[in-house]
């Protein structure tokens, strides 16, 4: 019965879809398909992604942009209306590797009076996360817009914050990951008309 049920499944339903990726998937489960697998062709075992729940935002990074994956699975996708009006499924986010006991910093560079627009998101967080801007006239000040802060998988997905520029300089965003494991950085900023 469960060799003619596998037939079923993997004659028919596979061929409706190009790649079916399950995530959060628990350890049992993994053992339990690789029992099946054997009976399965190589055809239909391509179709099927499986992800733990520490790979799951990694894995669908490799099918979807990180813009359009739900915050909840780690991306940046969000209702338009609920967390930031600024930027859509449409905005572009960049994506970086913030590797074992190093510091990454995003220099977005100012050209004009703006008020500059960002958002960021480190999967899993357990980093400091600090922006500041530094003007290009030499006897100006540095200015902190975020003190370097210990950000935890508890706090906000996505951090959305916003500068208003008023001289020529640029924005730097430091993500310092203390941890043992690289963590995947997303970002996105958007440059506003500067209003007086």
């Amino acid at each position: 019965a469960t060799k003619q049920a596998l037939e079923l499944l993997q004659d028919n339903y596979p061929e409706f879809v190009a790649k079916q990726v399950f995530i959060n998937v628990p350890w049992w489960y993994l053992a339990f398909y690789t029992m099946i697998s054997p009976f399965m062709t190589q055809r239909t075992k391509s179709k099927f992604v499986f992800a733990g729940p520490a790979k799951s935002a990694e894995t669908l990074f490799k099918y979807i942009p990180p813009e359009q994956v739900p915050i909840q699975y780690g991306g940046l996708s969000v209702d338009y209306c609920d967390c930031n009006p600024d930027f859509s499924d449409a905005d572009p986010a960049t994506e970086m590797t913030v590797k074992p006991g190093t510091k990454q910093t995003v220099e977005i560079t100012i050209y004009e009076k703006c008020v500059l627009v960002w958002e960021i998101r480190v999967v899993g967080w357990e980093v400091s996360y600090g922006a500041e801007f530094k003007p290009n006239t030499k006897d100006s000040y540095t200015v902190i817009i975020q003190k370097p802060r210990k950000m935890s998988g508890k706090d906000e997905p996505v951090v959305s914050q916003s500068f208003k520029v008023g001289e020529l300089g640029k924005v730097l965003l430091t993500v310092d990951n203390p941890a043992s494991k690289k963590k995947k950085l997303l970002y996105r900023f958007k440059v506003k008309p500067f209003c007086d």
